[in-house]
């Protein structure tokens, strides 16, 4: 995980925010033609799960046409022929990037392989993306929303102008416990096992060799909390490929378990959000296991109610 991230704190030395620096032994040669992207809409809905937002809430419609408001980092990678990247990948900030999401360049002759991937702060890819095996993520076990795409572009003796649509690759898991939190609950936690330290730049999917482990999010419990149902927690998984075991603890001050469910089997899908459903506390108010009800809800709202791991004490149309 270190060398994950010290790569990319000089990968970020070495590119400009918003312009692009080539190396000049991977740049290619030859008589060179212009080709821009512009990433401008999702096809997904999108939820604001943000480490930093700008805007309360987003447009109710798929389009998002400002990527600054939602999105913190984008990378653009050119590979060649050979499954190399052909310079120094450009990566733009929201911070100081006008026009994130604009992308021109020039290329000679050829055919490439391109990729984008965008999502929210502390984004990173490993080894420069210098080839398509590189790994994207967050140089931990907590994925934030996260976007990519690959496509393949022939430049010949003409320019090229494409418009480029992202593709959402977490999901998203939801907790909802039906009963009474009980008076002397002090937290609440759940854990995912497993999750995935990060995702292949070619084709965006796990990368078998990525290290997995569980993943364990812990929430203290408000006063307000207390006494009330149908209380939900939500946050965002990486893993959208494996068979997952997610187990939900809720625990008093001196760390006595009041209630446990565990869920097994349960799959997570890009796009999608899962959601566990069910009584923690049992009638009795006992710790012994409970049973959780998994559904799926294949429409990300664009509008979210929650944001972030809190409890709230209302469910939200989604």
């Amino acid at each position: 995980m270190k060398k994950l991230l010290l790569l990319a704190v000089i990968a970020v030395a070495l590119i400009s925010s918003c312009k692009r620096e080539y190396s000049a032994s991977t740049d290619p040669s030859g008589k060179k033609y212009k080709v821009s992207f512009n990433v401008t809409n999702f096809v997904q809905k999108q939820a604001a799960f943000a480490l930093r937002r700008k805007a309360s809430n987003l447009a109710s419609s798929d389009t998002l046409t400002d990527l600054s408001s939602y999105l913190d980092v984008l990378y653009y990678i050119v590979y060649g022929s050979d499954g190399h990247a052909v310079r120094l990948p450009l990566m733009q900030d929201s911070t100081d990037c006008s026009s994130m999401g604009m992308i021109t360049d020039s290329l000679p002759v050829g055919t490439y392989q391109i990729a984008i991937i965008a999502g929210k702060q502390g984004l990173v890819i490993n080894n420069y993306g210098f080839t398509a095996s590189a790994n994207f993520g967050y140089g931990g076990y907590f994925w934030q929303d996260t976007f990519w795409d690959e496509f393949t572009i022939t430049v010949s003796n003409a320019s090229i102008s494409q418009n480029v649509t992202l593709k959402r690759v977490v999901g998203k898991l939801e907790v909802q416990i039906l009963d009474n939190i009980p008076a002397n609950a002090d937290s609440l936690s759940v854990t995912i096992n497993p999750e995935i330290l990060s995702k292949q730049v070619d084709g965006g999917t796990n990368n078998g060799s990525t290290p997995t482990a569980p993943s364990t999010i812990t929430v203290a419990i408000p006063a307000s909390a207390k006494g009330q149902p149908n209380f939900t927690l939500d946050r965002l998984v990486g893993d959208t490929q494996d068979l997952n075991t997610v187990t939900i603890t809720c625990k008093d001050a001196g760390n006595n378990i009041l209630g446990t469910a565990t869920a097994n089997n349960v799959v997570f899908t890009n796009n999608v959000k899962t959601i566990l459903s069910g009584n923690l506390f049992g009638s009795s108010g006992n710790s012994s296991p409970q049973s959780f009800t998994v559904t799926v809800d294949t429409t990300w709202s664009s509008t979210p109610s929650h944001i972030g791991f809190s409890l709230r004490t209302h469910r939200s149309s989604f």
